[in-house]
């Protein structure tokens, strides 16, 4: 009888010591773009409460894109009940910041040696506002030259030495287009809003807004940077169709350049599946120090509370680590936003045996972070800057009537003073 009230009374002690144990746990939301990436992002927390079990990590359905991500953000946090991780589009991050909605990184990086932890100077300027910490670059890609090698080969080039400028390059398409009837000597992809023209300018060493505030396409480099656009069309032998059908003429052997993202590169893997031997190799430039655009998403926190802001520092730091990285490499085609990743025991065995993924990560320290146009009509701009690049595939305007157009439409949508 005795014996029985003290079990009873050690059940219930233990249940009582239990609670607060439990209690202790931290729960963090995470909203993320785009449902196709959900399997890997949830590979990502599995793994990461796997080896931190006092943190539970709640994914959000994804948003259908970052724009309409961000939309739903300030809307959640209007509402008090914003996420308390998001992965932002790095474009967007400014509009956060604007808004008060996310911190500076300061108070969590104070102490913290990130150079020692794998983040390179340029990995981390991908996710700063006028050089200032606000989130860690969770996913990044930037344009290069996917290449079919037999038709390199046919043409007179060296698929092992692809040429490194613009010059050099439409020469290279121009040849490859002479080879048949068939064949389109290249194809520069104008995207879905205005990153691709984007890297056309940072090929000519520009931002779209230059450090006095002047429009890069009223610029003499500028002009010539959306110039090559025309000289896609006019000397190398791109065609103005849409990009789906090139990617599709590119799969079956007959076109000889692509232009377009690193993320593209585990498609290539598997629709030409060893049908023709094909590669990757840096984004050309138009002036020596010219650079390439960067693009994906921003991992910030919204949290205020000081548990919980540890917590998302912590899925920060392992989300943007060797371990993640390389996993999000493999299922991705990004490039790695840790140095670390790239070493023997993570993505080094991988990238020996495929070579195509790695020349986005080669060419990270010529990265340009992800421009936003300011104000509120940075949608239009974008696509103010593809009607203008459709108009001169179709030989409607040429590159300078273009580049004028551009300037007049720019300056009335950007926010004045």
């Amino acid at each position: 009888m005795h014996r029985r009230h003290f079990t009873l009374a050690l059940a219930g002690t233990s249940a009582l010591l239990a609670a607060p144990l439990a209690a202790q746990e931290t729960t963090l939301t995470v909203y993320h773009a785009w449902p196709h990436h959900a399997e890997w992002q949830q590979g990502i927390a599995d793994r990461f409460m796997e080896a931190h079990p006092d943190i539970r990590i709640e994914m959000q359905a994804p948003s259908p894109d970052y724009d309409e991500g961000l939309v739903t953000v300030i809307r959640q946090d209007m509402a008090g009940n914003a996420p308390d991780v998001f992965m932002v589009g790095s474009h967007l991050l400014r509009e956060l910041a604007a808004r008060d909605m996310v911190e500076p990184l300061d108070d969590l990086m104070e102490g913290v040696d990130m150079g020692a932890m794998g983040y390179t100077p340029e990995a981390l300027a991908l996710t700063q506002i006028d050089g200032v910490q606000y989130g860690l670059p969770w996913t990044s890609s930037t344009p290069v030259m996917f290449y079919n090698a037999e038709l390199v080969r046919e043409a007179g080039g060296d698929p092992e030495n692809m040429p490194e400028t613009w010059d050099e390059t439409i020469a290279l398409a121009a040849d490859i287009d002479a080879l048949g009837p068939d064949i389109m000597g290249m194809y520069y992809a104008p995207g879905d809003d205005d990153w691709m023209a984007q890297n056309l300018l940072a090929n000519a060493g520009l931002q779209p807004l230059t450090e006095d505030g002047e429009i890069a396409f009223s610029t003499e480099e500028g002009a010539e940077a959306l110039g090559l656009f025309e000289r896609f069309h006019d000397e190398g032998g791109q065609e103005a169709v849409p990009n789906d059908a090139a990617r599709q003429q590119m799969y079956a052997g007959g076109l000889g350049l692509y232009f377009n993202s690193t993320a593209a590169v585990r498609s290539f893997e598997t629709e030409i599946d060893g049908r023709f031997e094909w590669g990757t190799a840096q984004m050309p430039r138009l002036v020596e120090e010219g650079g390439v655009a960067s693009g994906g998403m921003a991992a910030v926190i919204l949290a205020d509370d000081p548990k919980a802001r540890a917590a998302a520092w912590e899925y920060l730091l392992y989300g943007t680590g060797p371990e993640a990285q390389t996993y999000i490499v493999e299922n991705t085609g990004y490039m790695p936003v840790n140095e670390g990743a790239l070493g023997p025991d993570h993505l080094g065995p991988f990238y020996a045996d495929h070579p195509a993924w790695e020349t986005s990560a080669e060419q990270l320290s010529r990265a340009y972070p992800w421009f936003a146009w300011p104000g509120q009509n940075g949608v239009r701009i974008s696509q103010a800057v593809l009607d203008e690049l459709s108009a001169i595939a179709n030989d409607q305007v040429d590159a300078g009537e273009a580049a004028s157009q551009l300037t007049d439409e720019i300056e009335q949508l950007l926010p004045e003073g």
